[in-house]
């Protein structure tokens, strides 16, 4: 139907049925998700897909109980790279290990996000349906505080939905192992057709492997290098290939003399790191397919692993994961956008979003 057509028809609202009233609303309704994570918030709307997907920062200044915002996302990390800042202006992440931990801060970035993200609403816009993704075994305490976060910008009546059950609905087997990994916290759990049959989060994810990747640096070049240097270079040059060597120059600090330095890293280097956290990985994912009810094992076996987040795109994780589980491990496309895209899908189904929740 037109969009004519349907404005035709709320000019004559005192004709229509209640039915008619509700079915107009339904067609004109905002479907949004936002997925808010350590490292990046990515926002969908149905019929368009991703439309926005920013760093999860803000720049911000404290004197006493006073709080000074100047950009977030991308407009943040620019913010402090300008010599003419503020030099008390600090860079924060306000959501850490599938918590918010500063609501102030959150409530601020996800208006600034919002106003990015979304078209400009008219007078009588109808209010927005939204899902927001969080945590596997998020506890009823946070999940207020998400609520409280989403209310104050505006986004009323929030649906809740744990990271591995939005990936599902993108799946076509009704038992899946799904892991997403992320920056500060990684999701396990094994999905059927009525939500999560067991799970976890942890936070064996992509910070663990950038802080081994500064430590290391600091003790054998004595080179103090910041965690985001520590991820570009993981992103770079990271590979669980060991016959692919690559390397890249990285700068930091002297630690002996605080002079500018720079060392050349290569991906031999990194890898043992990059083993080590998902070897640890490896193992939370064989704990949690070994809690799968014995007539689920077969189904789970047959469909694989889900991989998701933005680590998925390492060189040759995937095969790694593979090999130590004895499992075929599947890596969607644009993995860092699954679990929006997964979330967007349910408006689609919302008979069975609401069977799973």
């Amino acid at each position: 139907m037109k969009v004519a057509s349907i404005r035709s028809w709320g000019c004559r609202r005192k004709n229509l049925s209640l039915f008619s009233r509700k079915w107009e609303y339904k067609m004109l309704t905002n479907e949004i998700v936002i997925d808010m994570g350590y490292a990046q918030t990515v926002i969908a709307l149905r019929g368009k897909g991703v439309v926005f997907k920013e760093p999860t920062v803000v720049a911000l200044s404290r004197q006493g109980k006073k709080v000074k915002y100047y950009a977030s996302g991308f407009d943040a990390k620019r913010y402090m790279r300008n010599r003419d800042r503020d030099p008390l202006a600090v860079l924060i992440h306000p959501v850490k290990g599938g918590l918010i931990e500063d609501s102030d801060a959150t409530i601020w970035m996800l208006k600034d996000f919002l106003r990015k993200a979304l078209p400009k609403r008219g007078l009588f816009s109808p209010r927005p349906e939204v899902i927001a993704t969080i945590a596997c075994g998020t506890s009823v305490v946070e999940r207020k505080n998400y609520e409280n976060v989403l209310a104050e910008v505006g986004l009323k009546s929030p649906i809740l939905m744990e990271t591995p059950i939005a990936v599902s609905s993108q799946l076509s087997c009704d038992y899946n192992l799904i892991a997403t990994f992320g920056a500060s916290v990684s999701d396990v759990a094994i999905v059927g057709p009525n939500g999560i049959i067991t799970g976890c989060s942890v936070t064996m994810c992509g910070n663990a492997v950038d802080e081994k990747i500064c430590s290391y640096i600091a003790e054998n070049y004595r080179l103090g290098i910041s965690q985001a240097r520590a991820e570009e270079l993981r992103i770079k040059i990271g590979s669980f290939y060991q016959g692919q060597m690559m390397s890249a120059d990285v700068s930091g600090r002297n630690l002996v003399d605080d002079s500018p330095a720079q060392a050349e890293i290569t991906s031999g280097e990194i890898a043992p790191m990059l083993i080590s956290v998902l070897t640890s990985f490896a193992t939370v994912v064989e704990s949690v397919s070994m809690m799968c009810p014995e007539k689920f094992i077969l189904d789970v076996y047959n469909a694989g692993i889900t991989f998701c987040g933005g680590f998925a795109v390492t060189d040759g994780v995937a095969d790694f994961l593979g090999d130590r589980l004895k499992m075929k491990v599947l890596v969607p496309k644009n993995p860092d956008e699954a679990v929006a895209l997964g979330a967007l899908a349910f408006f689609d189904d919302r008979d069975r979003m609401y069977k799973m929740l």
